[in-house]
């Protein structure tokens, strides 16, 4: 093998090597770059409203308290983090990020049907929720090691689609850990232009 051949490998091999850890660095720059833009957060929250597979979610952390247990429950505490990955583009690798879900006041209304029984058939009583006030619910963006990231499509996002959201990441636990959401109205994407 000629010296030639060899130099030149080794000059290959030093170009290639990143001695400052540069390249990991432009790389977490640029993510950070477009998790802050808007038009991918728009995207993202119109992905998860139109229920695309591109999204992979895994909770994080889930807690739910309040006088949900009481005769007539009036608040919910939530703290309900979602950690994501999103297919944004279909080239490159999924963004990682998470998107936390809090509140210490959520306004509730629990409608409740007794039944007395009869001979035939147990006394019984079913309740669900008639309102949630799904604005008492903070939202916000955070990098995968913790920076927060302002959340700007959410925040000019129509009040009905910022509803929408949260409720598409939290009722399902709500419903699950409390009373039965489905007698609650639900706004139909396709009605609200945002999407």
């Amino acid at each position: 093998m000629s010296s030639k051949y060899i130099l030149k490998i080794i000059n290959e091999e030093i170009n290639n090597f990143d001695y400052l850890g540069n390249d990991a660095q432009q790389k977490e720059d640029e993510l950070l770059n477009l998790l802050k833009t808007e038009e991918f957060q728009k995207q993202f929250i119109c992905d998860i409203l139109l229920r695309k597979n591109n999204i992979k979610r895994k909770v994080d952390y889930a807690n739910i308290g309040g006088d949900y247990e009481e005769n007539e429950p009036s608040y919910l505490t939530l703290e309900y983090f979602i950690d994501f990955e999103y297919q944004y583009d279909i080239n490159k690798e999924p963004i990682k990020f998470t998107i936390d879900f809090d509140g210490n006041s959520i306004g509730v209304s629990v409608h409740t049907t007794d039944d007395a029984g009869s001979y035939h058939t147990q006394p019984h009583s079913e309740s669900h929720y008639s309102d949630i006030e799904w604005h008492d619910i903070n939202v916000t963006m955070h990098t995968i090691d913790g920076d927060e990231i302002d959340f700007i499509a959410f925040k000019k996002a129509p009040i009905k689609i910022q509803e929408l959201f949260i409720r598409e990441n939290v009722e399902g636990f709500i419903s699950n850990e409390t009373f039965n959401t489905s007698e609650l109205n639900k706004e139909k994407i396709q009605n609200i232009p945002y999407c």
